[in-house]
């Protein structure tokens, strides 16, 4: 499935958060999103730049505004800086995905119809971990159901708050500990 994960809002700690697995997945997904969403919004389709999963609720919203596309352009640009660093890539070097995106006309992406203004929370693609605020979400997804690809290079180490959010077993719709509850 392709998704973002919004463990926090300043972007950058997002991407020294990301598990090793989910950097590079992050600037492949969300690139294909970028695309596609401007894409869906008018600009000139081209076989160089990536149309999939239009249906994907992480495409419809970054295609809904151009606020929701510019916020997951630049956690995908964090994602790629974080690419970047871990795997000790030259600083010119781009990956291949955000080249695709970077090769975009940014005069032409501004001048869009979006279908609405302004920015809304990004969806919670996180299974059964949901919460009132999108950030709790994904960290309560993160903490419990991807901690098998738990593996960070380099300098980078497990997030601080992955204890307060693991759980041994959840209370139906609530995304508390039934050891916690009582």
């Amino acid at each position: 499935m392709v998704n973002a994960f919004w463990l926090d809002r300043d972007l950058e700690r997002v991407a020294a958060w990301l598990v090793d697995r989910h950097v590079t997945s992050s600037v492949f997904e969300c690139s294909m999103v970028l695309t596609t969403a401007a894409q869906q919004n008018g600009y000139p389709e081209s076989d160089d730049l990536y149309f999939t999963h239009p249906d994907n609720p992480l495409t419809r919203w970054a295609a809904r505004s151009a606020a929701n596309w510019e916020y997951l352009r630049a956690y995908t640009e964090a994602a790629h800086d974080e690419w970047r660093y871990r795997w000790e890539h030259e600083p010119t070097e781009r990956h291949g995905c955000w080249a695709t995106v970077c090769s975009l006309d940014e005069a032409a992406v501004d001048g869009l119809e979006w279908p609405a203004e302004g920015r809304t929370d990004p969806p919670q693609l996180t299974g059964a971990w949901t919460a009132d605020d999108y950030v709790d979400a994904y960290r309560y997804y993160y903490a419990n159901d991807k901690r098998h690809l738990f593996g960070w290079a380099k300098d980078r180490s497990m997030p601080p708050w992955i204890d307060e959010y693991t759980v041994d077993t959840v209370d139906e719709g609530t995304n508390q500990s039934t050891d916690d509850a009582g």
